[in-house]
């Protein structure tokens, strides 16, 4: 905790799960600095997920000098499931607002989360904020479409709308009562992607609402390229099994679990006409490419998924995938 942090309990904590992003560190924190609301209604509270850069040495520095309530831990490379769990238990206040290590705040975006909340007082009550890129970037033909039509964030779909289904609560910028995050924590074998829409379900069967404010904003400083996001959706697939096993009702409703034999021929059609498609400036065609490129690859990180847990199963005798909720810790996908 910073030397100039008062002792009075906090409003609000502010969660941040954090892994190799020692570059993105000081912006996120400095954002939270000048948060219009008072530094010591909030603290904010970092969990490093065992990153292999200088992340540790960042948020010394980042202690030692910020004026904020900042308190950070360190544990074993575990997922961001994990991370977030271990943030919610360090958490001192009864809001927590959840993060990322590259979301940049608005300066209003903590009252905005707190106003929420004294409106709906209710343990059921969750808040929700938008995702932009920052207005001063530069964005090339891919990360446009990323946001507005692409598999990254659908905020364009609920513009104007007051509440949000599970599909759309994205945990890089939420906000929960610390009791309902205790009760319902993130299934840790879930280690990155859908952890977000997996938990929503979950609360939302048991009667959350999930209260959307499209001006409580943060930042996305984390610039995408087609072949690093080919490489996470390959991932989140993999963390889509297992939320499709643990809740085979979902099928159908989240994620792609299988791509037909037509579908496959067009995309390699696709891949084909690819570069004439980029001369010509073809826009729709280059961008269901690159559609069903990134199905492709989370269908993939599905199946290995699948295939890793029936091997498991069967060296363990139990003839099955793995029984349903496993014990928190137990992740088995690989991500990094």
């Amino acid at each position: 905790m910073s030397e100039q942090a008062t002792e009075r309990a906090p409003f609000l904590s502010v969660v941040i799960p954090t892994y190799g992003k020692a570059e993105t560190l000081p912006l996120v924190i400095r954002a939270l600095e000048g948060q219009a609301l008072p530094r010591d209604a909030f603290e904010v509270v970092v969990i490093d997920d065992g990153s292999p850069d200088d992340t540790a040495g960042t948020l010394a520095r980042l202690v030692a000098l910020s004026p904020l309530r900042l308190r950070c831990f360190r544990q074993r490379n575990r997922g961001v499931s994990a991370a977030r769990n271990r943030g919610v238990l360090e958490a001192r206040g009864p809001i927590v607002l959840l993060i990322q290590d590259d979301i940049v705040a608005a300066p209003d975006l903590l009252s905005r989360h707190l106003a929420i909340h004294h409106h709906h007082p209710e343990a059921t009550a969750a808040a929700a904020g938008r995702v932009a890129w920052p207005p001063d970037w530069s964005l090339d033909h891919f990360m446009r479409w990323l946001d507005r039509g692409g598999p990254q964030f659908r905020y364009h779909e609920v513009t104007g709308q007051r509440t949000l289904d599970y599909r759309h609560f994205y945990t890089c910028n939420v906000s929960l009562k610390r009791s309902a995050l205790v009760e319902h924590p993130f299934d840790e074998e879930i280690v990155y992607g859908f952890e977000d829409i997996e938990l929503a379900y979950r609360l939302q069967a048991e009667g959350f609402v999930f209260h959307f404010d499209e001006h409580a904003l943060g930042y996305h400083h984390h610039r995408r390229s087609f072949e690093d996001f080919k490489r996470r959706q390959f991932a989140a697939g993999q963390s889509l099994y297992v939320a499709i096993r643990n809740h085979p009702e979902l099928q159908g409703k989240t994620g792609i679990l299988r791509i037909s034999a037509l579908k496959r021929l067009r995309t390699r059609m696709r891949g084909l006409a690819f570069p004439l498609a980029q001369r010509l400036g073809a826009s729709r065609m280059i961008e269901k490419y690159w559609q069903a490129e990134l199905d492709t690859q989370m269908v993939r990180g599905y199946r290995l998924a699948m295939q890793r847990d029936r091997a498991r199963a069967h060296s363990e005798g139990t003839g099955g995938p793995q029984a349903k909720r496993r014990p928190p810790g137990a992740a088995s996908i690989e991500t990094r």
